[in-house]
């Protein structure tokens, strides 16, 4: 007969209260649970509740393609509150099992409420959450500090073995235990102090994913539509974009950077915004035409800003032969190995005047030239500046450039790149359309960029 342990017993029951719905097979991030497009409406709606009485909201969890999911699991946070009272109560989550929520609030107070649902994981980020902190303990670690004749020694300690040939100590009255790595030539009596260590990375790309899938971070796809402008500002459907209002803010995004452009006048705009709005960031006269490199540096905060025209084709005045540069050539000039280094490209507009396989070959001897680029420099940010709409020329529609901007997004797809959507940005603003557009798009524009550069 099997004699149970009493504590044993009684671990399991408090485990189990931790029992949460897991999803049901392994899923790409796309088809995990979407705030933006998860729908919420209430639940026997009224003008009028009296305080005592419950309000009911019914949440139908979609997915980012706004597919409706068919499991639980996701982990939201509610509240019902009024900030001119400065009164708020949390709500509570049912599970219906099948992709639908149901949050009640109770009214404790008089006066208009509002109701704010938000999710913090989704079903399949919880199931990454959960994996990783059962099998990788070691993702934060603590340094033990060992002193012995003179001697200093600074390890890995943590709750299990960092390694094979530990120090273990157990507490004689409570059995807690806590191991270091054994420093050569020290004995383990010879711990006398603690302090933090680190954390380590133990999510792959493809889980991150799940877990910062609102970050700006190279190779997000663009859906449609990829944003919209409300009040002047883009907020973006592919991530978490900011605004950067003040020079401050910009200066505290590209302090250490060296930031190279490549490409027309559309992106030009984007060198002249940015020296125009803050102040500390000086333009070198470099005594150069038009094509440049147009330079520019801000010795205050530590940065380097510089544009150039690419190759031809390019309509412009009167220029020396040898100041045109193929982009593909300097990205192959460049060494890499920068954490700082971020290179922006576009050439479009230019190109549709001609036959498509004139474009189609020089994107694709650029795309090359980027993955090399990446592959001797895997921490370099490499951004696509899409075409412009309002194109007046009818050698140059924005139809012929639309086929263009679908060949570059394809040629690039393939790479961890980020493409800014200029496209749908000119589209749909309230200022005529423009292929050089007003200043508050371009503004929205470069913040984008910035989005990317310091993400958060």
């Amino acid at each position: 007969m099997t004699t149970k342990n009493p504590k044993i017993e009684e671990s399991l029951k408090f485990l189990k209260l931790l029992e949460w719905p897991e999803p049901p097979n392994s899923t790409n991030f796309m088809s995990s649970t979407s705030p933006k497009t998860t729908e919420c409406s209430l639940l026997d709606p009224r003008t009028v509740y009296n305080v005592g009485e419950h309000v009911k909201v019914f949440i139908r969890a979609q997915d980012h393609y706004g597919h409706p999911k068919t499991y639980g699991g996701d982990y939201f946070q509610t509240k019902l509150h009024s900030p001119e009272l400065k009164a708020g109560v949390t709500g509570s989550i049912t599970d219906h099992r099948n992709g639908s929520y149901t949050a009640t609030f109770l009214l404790p107070w008089p006066g208009i409420c509002q109701i704010s649902i938000s999710l913090v994981h989704s079903s399949e980020a919880i199931a990454i959450l959960k994996r990783k902190r059962e099998t990788r303990p070691d993702k934060v670690f603590y340094f033990g500090y060992f002193h012995h004749n003179g001697r200093m020694a600074r390890v890995e300690c943590n709750i299990q073995p960092p390694g094979q040939d530990v120090c273990a100590y157990r507490d004689l009255y409570t059995g807690e235990e806590w191991f270091c790595v054994r420093p050569e030539g020290f004995p383990c009596s010879a711990y006398l102090e603690h302090s933090v260590g680190g954390n380590r990375k133990v999510l792959t790309p493809a889980e991150e994913e799940f877990l910062h899938g609102n970050i700006c971070r190279p190779g997000l796809s663009n859906p449609e539509p990829s944003g919209y402008f409300y009040q002047d500002q883009w907020h973006s459907h592919v991530c978490r974009n900011q605004n950067f209002p003040t020079p401050a803010n910009v200066t505290s995004c590209l302090k250490g950077k060296v930031v190279y452009m490549f490409g027309d006048s559309t992106l030009r705009q984007w060198w002249d915004y940015l020296v125009d709005f803050v102040p500390s960031l000086q333009r070198l006269d470099l005594h150069v035409s038009y094509p440049g490199p147009m330079l520019a540096t801000d010795a205050e905060h530590g940065y380097v800003l510089q544009w150039r025209a690419h190759q031809r084709p390019l309509n412009m005045q009167l220029t020396r032969v040898q100041e045109l540069k193929y982009i593909a050539n300097e990205l192959d000039g460049i060494g890499g190995g920068d954490d700082g280094l971020v290179i922006v490209i576009n050439c479009l507009a230019h190109f549709a005047f001609f036959p498509v396989n004139v474009y189609l070959r020089r994107m694709m001897v650029i795309r090359d030239a980027v993955a090399r680029l990446l592959e001797r420099s895997k921490q370099t940010t490499v951004i696509i500046k899409s075409g412009n709409t309002g194109f007046g020329s009818i050698h140059g529609s924005d139809w012929l450039s639309l086929q263009l901007d679908t060949l570059m997004r394809a040629i690039f797809s393939g790479l961890p790149v980020t493409i800014v959507d200029a496209w749908q940005m000119t589209s749909c603003h309230y200022h005529p359309k423009a292929i050089h557009p007003r200043k508050i798009v371009v503004q929205n524009m470069v913040d984008l960029m910035l989005s990317f550069i310091c993400p958060t």
